[in-house]
C-alpha cells in the first residue's frame, strides 16, 4: 500500500473524528476558557419556550429557520425539544435531548439520536434574566485546540434591541467572541 494512500486514510479518519465532535463549531487554538456562569441558577424559571435569536454556526441547526427550544422538567432531568423549519421545503424538524444540572449554571446535555456527538456535552448558562434572554455557551477540548458554540435565546420571537444588548454584554464580560454570532431567521414562522 503506498504511503500517500495511508496518509490520506489517516487524515480522513482524524478529520471525521474531529468533525463528529466539533459539529463545525468555532475551532480555536488553546484550552477551553472558564467563563462565569449564573451563580444561583433557577431551573424552574428557565423552563418553557425560548426562541433562538443568534448562534454560532452549528451543523446541528444548519438549514433551519424559526428555531425554538422548549425545556420541561421530567423527574430528575430536563427534557429538551428543539424545533425549526427546513429552509428548502418548510418541513418541521424536531430534535429531542435531555439535560442534567451538574452545578449551578452548568448542565450537561445529550441529544437523541445524534451521530454527530459522543455522549454528554456541557451547556453553560452565562447569563439569564429568565423572562427575556439567556446566553448559553459550550466548549470541548481537542488536544491543542477547542471547539465552542454559543446561543442567545429569547422569550420573544422578535426581542427588543435592549434585550439583545443585555445578552451581548455577557459575551463581553467573559471575553467570548460575539462576532461569530449569526442572526437566526424568525420571520414568516406561522
Amino acid at each position: 500500500m503506498p504511503l500517500n494512500y495511508s496518509l490520506r486514510c489517516v487524515f480522513l479518519l482524524v478529520a471525521v473524528g474531529l468533525f463528529r465532535r466539533t459539529k463545525s463549531q468555532i475551532l480555536t487554538i488553546g484550552s477551553c476558557p472558564n467563563p462565569s456562569v449564573v451563580s444561583e441558577f433557577e431551573v424552574d424559571q428557565y423552563l418553557g419556550k425560548w426562541y433562538y435569536n443568534r448562534n454560532y454556526f452549528s451543523i446541528f441547526k444548519t438549514g433551519l429557520d424559526c428555531t425554538t427550544v422548549e425545556y420541561t422538567m421530567n423527574e430528575d432531568e430536563i427534557t429538551i425539544k428543539i424545533e425549526g423549519f427546513l429552509i428548502n421545503n418548510k418541513k418541521k424538524k424536531t430534535t429531542f435531548g435531555k439535560a442534567r444540572v451538574v452545578t449551578s449554571g452548568k448542565l450537561t446535555v445529550t441529544f437523541i439520536p445524534n451521530a454527530l456527538t459522543q455522549g454528554a456535552e456541557n451547556y453553560w448558562i452565562l447569563d439569564t434574566d429568565y423572562t427575556s434572554y439567556a446566553v448559553v455557551w459550550n466548549c470541548f477540548p481537542h488536544g491543542l485546540m477547542y471547539s465552542s458554540t454559543a446561543w442567545i435565546l429569547t422569550r420573544e420571537r422578535n426581542p427588543s434591541s435592549a434585550t439583545i444588548d443585555l445578552a451581548l454584554a455577557a459575551f463581553e464580560k467573559n471575553d467570548i467572541d460575539q462576532t461569530k454570532l449569526k442572526l437566526v431567521n424568525q420571520q414568516d414562522c406561522e
